[in-house]
């Protein structure tokens, strides 16, 4: 009925920021030694990292919407085909929730 995502995307971001986080480290490690070209190095890596991982973490929050702008498309169409299963599951979760505020009185 609805479409899941993998946890794969999940998996490729907590990567990406291991991987940052790796360089940044990198980057620290480095700052403290006298060559030069290792603290270029590291930094541009850093860098380019950072400006993937923003990149992912932008298009993830977009996934996001998407995913729940398309449940709810489908709860809209579950409910236009069947609308009494739609009056009853809203009365069921009328009683439930009036049930949930009469007991907290």
């Amino acid at each position: 009925m609805f479409n899941r995502t993998t946890k794969n995307d999940d998996i490729d971001i907590n990567q990406d920021v291991n991987e940052l986080a790796d360089s940044l480290e990198a980057l620290l490690k480095s700052y403290g030694s006298e060559a030069k070209d290792e603290v270029t190095t590291a930094r541009s890596q850093a860098e380019a990292l950072l400006k993937q991982t923003r990149a992912k973490l932008n298009g993830s929050s977009n996934r996001v919407t998407q995913v729940a702008r398309n449940a709810g498309y489908q709860v809209d169409a579950y409910v236009h085909d069947k609308p009494w299963h739609g009056v009853g599951i809203g009365a069921a979760v009328g009683i439930v929730l009036g049930a949930l505020l009469v007991s907290r009185r």
